[in-house]
Formats: C-alpha cells, sequence, structure tokens
C-alpha cells in the first residue's frame, strides 16, 4: 500500500506539470500581438490551356517544328526547354507542315501506328534535302536504318549519361559536371526507362550510359543530319523540374548541378548549329551574361537584426537583395512570436530603403511539405497553428502559411505587395503551386538547384506534375547556407559555380543568412568583390518580372524584298525593359525602337509596352 501511495503521488504531480504546461502553453498561444492584416481574397485556380496547338502555332520559317505524335501525352517539356533557352518553335499534327521547317523535333515516340511507309520516305527525303531531326524513344524498325541502329535496349536501371565526342551539339557541354549527368541516385535501384540503341556503325555515338549501351547518337544522311535519344525528355526535364528525380544530384547545394541543363543546352545547340541564320531570345537582359539573384532568409529575431546590417552595407554599395519574412506571430514550442513592435519597425525600413520583401511562411515548419493543403479560408483572425517542436506541428496549413503571412506583409508594411514567396525549410508540397496562384503570388523560389538540377528559371507545373503549369515562375537557389556546410567555407565553390552560370547565360540564386553578419559579411563582400565582368545583381522579383514577360513574349521574322534585310516583331503580355535577340548572323544596322549591341550579333529592346506589337528593322552584313 506504501508503493500505491507513492505510485499516486507521482501520478498526481506529473498531472499537476501537464495541467500547468497546458495552461502556459495555453496562455501563450493567446498572447497574439494587435497586427493589421491587409485582404486577401481567395483566387478561382486558374487552369493554362492544353490546346498546345492553337497556343503555339507555325508563324515563320525559322520555327523549330515538334511533330506531336502522341495527343493523349502532354509536350510540356519541350515548351519548357524551347521557352528557356528562347527558341521559336510551333507544336503541330501535321507532318507536311512539320516538313517546311528546316527543323524538325519528334514526340514523343516513334513506333509502328505513327506514320506509314510513305511518311517515312517522306522524312527520309526531308533529311536528305538538308532538315534536321531530333527524335527519341524509336521503336519501328523502318527507322533503323535512317537513324543509324540495329537494335535498342531498354533498362530501369541505368545510372549516367555520358557525353563525348566533337559534334556540334555537343559545344556548350565543356565542364565535367555537364559532360557527366545523373540519372538516379548510386542507391536507387530502378528509375525511370531508357533505350540504349546499338549504332550500326552507320551513326556516331555522342553519349553512352554507364553500361556501355549509346545513349546518344548522331548521323549525316544527304545534306541533312539526325539525332536520336535514348532518354526521354520528360524524366530530365519536367521530373527534374518538379522534384521527381531518382536523386539523380551529386549536391543537393553549393556546386554547379546542371541535370537538367546539359538538356536545354543540347537542344540550344542542335538549334544554332544546323542552320546559318538563327535567331533565339537572349535568357538575360540588356546583352549581359548572367545576375546574382540575392536572397536573404529573415526566419528569427536576431536575423531581423542582422537584416538592417546587410541591408545597410548593400546599399552602400548601391545593390538590393530580396528579404524572405517570415512572419510568426505565435510563440510555440519553437520560438517566440517575433512579427511585432521593432522587429516589424526595421522590416518597414527594409522596404522604405527600396529593398524587396517576400513571404517565408508563419510558423516556418519543417515539415511544411507534410501540411494538408487547407480550405482557403484561413486567416490572421482564425489560424493559429503551433509547433511542438521544429518537427511536430498542429493546425497548420499550406494556405495558412501562404495566405495568412501575406496578409499581414502586406497589411503592415506600407506600399507593400507580396508576390514573392520561399517555402519554409525549402520543403516544398505538392500543393503549392496551386495555393500560391490561388493567394495572389507570382513567383517562387523554394528549390535548390540541387533538388531540380537546373539553374535557369521555368514555370512551375501545376501539382508539380507533368501536364500543365500554374502561372507560378520558380527561380532556384544555387548557393546557401546549410547546417553541415556554411557558405563562408565556400566561396571559392561559389564563384565557380557563378562562372559556370555564366557561361551558359543562367543567373545563379544565393541566399545568405543574415543572422550572423560577422560571418556572412566576408562572404557576401567576397562574392561581390570577385563578380566576372558584367555580372550584375538584382533581387528575386525584378528579375522575375523580366523572366515571365520573355517567356511569355510573342514574337516572327518576316522577310522582306532586300536580301539581307528582315522584320523582328515581338509583342510582350507586360511591360519589359532590356528584351535581348541574340542572332548568327552580323548585323550592320537596325531601324526602330531597339539598340544594335556593341558586337553587332544582339539587339536589345529598351523598352517593350505591354500588349503592343513593336516593330524593327535589321539589315544584316552583306556576304556574313
Amino acid at each position: 500500500m506504501k508503493n500505491l501511495g507513492t505510485t499516486a503521488r507521482i501520478l498526481i504531480v506529473l498531472a499537476l506539470l501537464l495541467t500547468v504546461r497546458v495552461a502556459y502553453l495555453t496562455w501563450q498561444r493567446s498572447l497574439i500581438p494587435d497586427l493589421r492584416p491587409a485582404s486577401v481574397p481567395l483566387l478561382p485556380l486558374q487552369r493554362a490551356s492544353t490546346d498546345f496547338l492553337q497556343q503555339f502555332s507555325a508563324a515563320f520559317a525559322l520555327q523549330v517544328a515538334v511533330l506531336w505524335t502522341d495527343t493523349s501525352r502532354s509536350p510540356l517539356s519541350l515548351v519548357h526547354a524551347f521557352r528557356q533557352m528562347g527558341i521559336p518553335f510551333f507544336i503541330t499534327v501535321d507532318l507536311d507542315q512539320a516538313v517546311q521547317h528546316r527543323h524538325l523535333v519528334i514526340f514523343p515516340d516513334i513506333d509502328a501506328t505513327t506514320f506509314s511507309e510513305a511518311q517515312a520516305q517522306q522524312l527520309l527525303a526531308y533529311v536528305e534535302n538538308g532538315g534536321t531531326i531530333f527524335a527519341q524513344n524509336v521503336f519501328w524498325g523502318v527507322f533503323k536504318p535512317i537513324f543509324g541502329f540495329y537494335q535498342f535496349l531498354p533498362l530501369q536501371t541505368r545510372q549516367r549519361v555520358t557525353f563525348s565526342g566533337h559534334d556540334p551539339i555537343l559545344r556548350y557541354l565543356d565542364r565535367p559536371e555537364e559532360k557527366e549527368v545523373w540519372l538516379k541516385g548510386r542507391k536507387v535501384e530502378d528509375a525511370f526507362w531508357t533505350h540504349g540503341y546499338l549504332s550500326d556503325k552507320s551513326s556516331e555515338i555522342l553519349a553512352h550510359f554507364d553500361d556501355g549501351t549509346p545513349a546518344l547518337l548522331g548521323k549525316s544522311v544527304g545534306k541533312g543530319r539526325v539525332y536520336l535519344c535514348g532518354v526521354n525528355l520528360d524524366d530530365v526535364i519536367l521530373r527534374n523540374q518538379t522534384n521527381r528525380d531518382f536523386d539523380a544530384h551529386r549536391h543537393y547545394v553549393n556546386g554547379f548541378e546542371p541535370g537538367t541543363d546539359v538538356w536545354l543546352l543540347l537542344l540550344r545547340a542542335w538549334y544554332e548549329t544546323s542552320i546559318a541564320d538563327w535567331i533565339r531570345v537572349a535568357t538575360m537582359p540588356h546583352g549581359q551574361r548572367s545576375v546574382i539573384l540575392l536572397s536573404h532568409n529573415v526566419d528569427w529575431e536576431k536575423a531581423v537584426r542582422g537584416a538592417t546590417q546587410f541591408a545597410a552595407m548593400e546599399k552602400q554599395r548601391g545593390i538590393a537583395s530580396t528579404f524572405f519574412i517570415q512572419t510568426k506571430y505565435v510563440n510555440d514550442g519553437t520560438s517566440w512570436g517575433f512579427f511585432s513592435g521593432k522587429n516589424l519597425d526595421h522590416i518597414r525600413q527594409l522596404k522604405i530603403d527600396g529593398f524587396e520583401l517576400g513571404s517565408h511562411s508563419v510558423v516556418h515548419p519543417h515539415i511544411f511539405h507534410m501540411f494538408p493543403v487547407g480550405t482557403g479560408e484561413e486567416t490572421f483572425a482564425t489560424y493559429r497553428p503551433y509547433a511542438k517542436s521544429a518537427r511536430r506541428g498542429l493546425g497548420g496549413t499550406v494556405f495558412g502559411e501562404v495566405r495568412v503571412s501575406k496578409e499581414l506583409l502586406d497589411g503592415e508594411v506600407p506600399q507593400q505587395r507580396t508576390r514573392t514567396f520561399r517555402a519554409a525549410h525549402l520543403h516544398v508540397p505538392p500543393s503549392l503551386p496551386e495555393v500560391l496562384q490561388r493567394s495572389g503570388y507570382e513567383f517562387d523560389s523554394s528549390f535548390t538547384t540541387g533538388e531540380v538540377l537546373t539553374n535557369f528559371p521555368y514555370a512551375l507545373p501545376l501539382e508539380l506534375g507533368f501536364a500543365e503549369d500554374s502561372g507560378i515562375y520558380e527561380f532556384p537557389i544555387a548557393l546557401e547556407d546549410v547546417d553541415k556546410q556554411q557558405l563562408a567555407d565556400l566561396t571559392t565553390t561559389a564563384l565557380e559555380v557563378i562562372r559556370a552560370n555564366d557561361d551558359n547565360g543562367a543567373p545563379t540564386g544565393i541566399m545568405i543568412d543574415p543572422d550572423d553578419p560577422q560571418r556572412n559579411f566576408p562572404v557576401e563582400e567576397t562574392i561581390l568583390r570577385s563578380l566576372p565582368k558584367g555580372i550584375t545583381v538584382s533581387t528575386v522579383e525584378n528579375f522575375a518580372q523580366f523572366w515571365r514577360a520573355r517567356d511569355r513574349l510573342w514574337w516572327r521574322v518576316d522577310v522582306t524584298e532586300e536580301p539581307q534585310t528582315i522584320l523582328l516583331t515581338v509583342k510582350a503580355e507586360e511591360e519589359v525593359r532590356g528584351l535581348t535577340f541574340e542572332f548568327a548572323r552580323w548585323i550592320e544596322a537596325v531601324m526602330g525602337e531597339a539598340k544594335l549591341s556593341a558586337e553587332n550579333r544582339q539587339v536589345v529592346f529598351p523598352l517593350s509596352p505591354a500588349a503592343q506589337q513593336v516593330t524593327v528593322q535589321l539589315r544584316y552584313v552583306s556576304g556574313l
């Protein structure tokens, strides 16, 4: 009985302690600051058009023809690739229309039901007369002699692709990380299907899989040339961009990771080397080569104080960056709320000083990618998430973290309109693109380049799927502080990544933690001081507006009666500055509202008004 009494007393004490803790936590949660949220309407989901034939129609001779052989499978991976590289293209199901153009992509496959024997001969004649074809998934035996293979071997276990040779299509793959890319991690057994095409010796092997079978063939046929890829572009473009790859990264962050980019650059080189007068939209504004997208995550009170110091330093240098602000107003098991009082004054001052503010969620949960989507009715008045620990939370939703943080930033910071989001701990739920769109956001920067294997921005697909885009644009992070790898120790590597992206015309996203200025000030200063010539620093949103306008640009080229003169017409959905076009040929003069670069192979539009056609006349240098 004595032991029973002791046990009872212990249980009573534990119950009392638990009661006190619950009461204390309830009291903590009740200490909600008096904040003024803005009204953030819940928008209906805007679905992108999936009528690819109407959206991407034929307009001029320099376009790449995409022959869509299976309309049940989305060509979104090619849409992304060509738009990202600024390559003109159209999509068609009409073979007769497709072969009127010099470049032809056959997508997604060729089997015994795709073409008739007569159409196969039509394609052979097309190449013999100077056309060029890029194809994948060729399974019909009639095409074996055309593409130069005698057998194909399908496998799900291939891990790497290694490029080699001197074909012009490989011209941009000049770094070790580009010459060999991963398809899956070493510990992953099965990934997606690939096809090793065994050369019949009439074709050249331009890449191998790790099992030794050819991954890319090239063959000259008459005056033209064909290429056959053993990898499905869906699996190395869209799969990567939606973070659905099979651990195909060598670096999560803080390393050059071009696993998606090599396929974009491959298509760019194919376009540029197959025609003498190619034209494309450059990836950078005003004729630049690259840009730094500089940002800081403000995700606790100490980071607020550090942010003001970084802002002062950057303002002195004449640059601006983006501060992603956590709007934490609840006290929980991880930290106190800090979005109030003097901290809020500091955040307002960042905006006054010309810096850009984005959202970095409300409670900054480690398990954000596991949060339920919510109802869309979450507001500051009702949303009370609670994190018991870094990896345990109650009451949180994706809509709550996205929508309420925008309410508070827009309501408490004068002149603020929050358009850009960064997920807590860069953990992205599949519902995020839809939630961002319906909450009034336009841009996101939540993936590292190691997760999506690309440094180029891209349209973020709805539900992180393969079918349609969400209207949100993604801007990956190449360099940042992580727990085991401080950026301060990787300055040399950071500059190598920046130079690699500079070579490819890609931006470099950098996130520098502001909570420890003593450690990270020298890092940022060293990087800024050592930037290659011509690279500038931009906020995320400023560059994002340019990229979106560029990505959605309508343009065409018309010939004139004068053989050396063409007309270039552009129409942007929104006002955009610095649109730049690159040309294969040297340009002698530009007549109209555009300027010729010093190298005479770029034309820059200083200002393209929204929804207005602008036409300029270009005269090529005779004989070049």
